[in-house]
């Protein structure tokens, strides 16, 4: 703090004598004389009142202490709301929010790590970290709905928020861990595809051969057995049976036709190979998928037609009424009698 002196002092009257004059620089000393005596006796009179308070006799009692403790009401945790009172995402890509927010203002930083059960079916943004400037405003986990090729229907997994005891306000510590359930809608749909070679299958009595694919829509839990059948095994036939595993489910089988032989004459024949998921041997959700078939043309190599075949090769007889004979053979399988003159 500044000393002041003589020496000030005099500068000060000196300035002051200039500013006010000499004609009125004794008024002025007169007034803050009376403005200073006014404010000693203010002074006197409350340190009279004071004293008038208490019995002089307790004057020199010495002071005593009160501690005093005040109880805490604020309790660490942290406060989860849902958007529509739910979380559900689909395996599109979809996804839904919720909100975190502190309950109590901390000490320090609060980090909340935000994990899911099964990242292949909804993942999350983490971790959150709240300060005790922002502890009170709610920050925004998205969950994302993952892709996969499995028909599993509707899957819920479990998102856990806990605090990171490593990197947080001591208090929050023991504060519990809080879940949050999210619905997965799967988009993927039982079924299979059919492909045919040039977009239709034939065969000829002959006994070619034609072919066509058949492959799963989506990926099964455990196997899917498909069963194969030709609904005229006198023009076509197949093989039976195509299994489908969780490992191979993607890749294309092929069933082959072939043509069977008959000897009748009846033209190009279409008969239907149906395709149908085996229950007992599949995935249960595949057991609701329809049939499909698949339309087969068997080519005839039948001709009509009749063959003679002469005795020796050639037929003679005599006068005498001797005989010779020859033999008529028809060359296909009629669909009725046929009569030759």
């Amino acid at each position: 703090m500044p000393q002041i002196g003589w020496f000030e002092i005099l500068i000060i009257v000196t300035i002051a004598i200039i500013v006010v004059g000499p004609k009125d620089f004794p008024v002025m000393l007169k007034k803050i004389g009376s403005w200073i005596g006014s404010a000693k006796r203010y002074v006197s009179n409350i340190q009279k009142e004071v004293s008038d308070i208490s019995d002089d006799n307790f004057d020199s009692v010495a002071d005593q202490t009160v501690s005093v403790t005040t109880t805490d009401d604020d309790v660490a945790g942290f406060t989860i709301a849902e958007s529509n009172g739910s979380t559900s995402v689909s395996e599109s890509g979809t996804t839904d929010t919720f909100t975190l927010v502190l309950n109590a203002q901390p000490d320090s930083d609060v980090v909340l790590s935000i994990s899911s059960s099964d990242t292949g079916e909804a993942t999350v943004n983490s971790p959150l970290t709240f300060t005790a400037a922002n502890w009170n405003t709610p920050q925004t986990v998205t969950v994302t709905g993952v892709n996969d090729n499995l028909v599993d229907g509707t899957i819920t997994s479990t998102v856990t928020v806990a605090v990171n005891d490593g990197s947080s306000d001591n208090n929050f510590d023991p504060v519990a861990d809080q879940t949050v359930s999210v619905a997965t809608t799967d988009n993927d749909v039982a079924g299979f595809t059919i492909t045919e070679t040039s977009g239709s299958t034939s065969v000829a009595e002959s006994g070619t051969t034609d072919t066509f694919a058949v492959a799963l829509d989506a990926h099964p839990a455990s196997d899917v057995v498909l069963s194969i059948t030709s609904g005229d095994t006198g023009e076509a036939t197949l093989s039976g049976t195509l299994t489908f595993t969780p490992a191979n489910w993607n890749s294309t089988q092929t069933v082959t036709v072939t043509g069977v032989d008959d000897n009748i004459i009846d033209g190009t024949i279409t008969s239907t190979i149906t395709i149908a998921v085996n229950d007992g041997s599949s995935d249960n959700n595949f057991d609701a998928v329809a049939n499909q078939t698949v339309s087969v043309t068997t080519t005839d190599d039948d001709v009509a037609g009749f063959t003679i075949a002469q005795t020796s090769g050639s037929t003679g007889v005599a006068e005498s009424g001797s005989t010779d004979t020859f033999t008529v053979v028809l060359n296909a399988q009629p669909a009725s009698n046929v009569v030759l003159a």
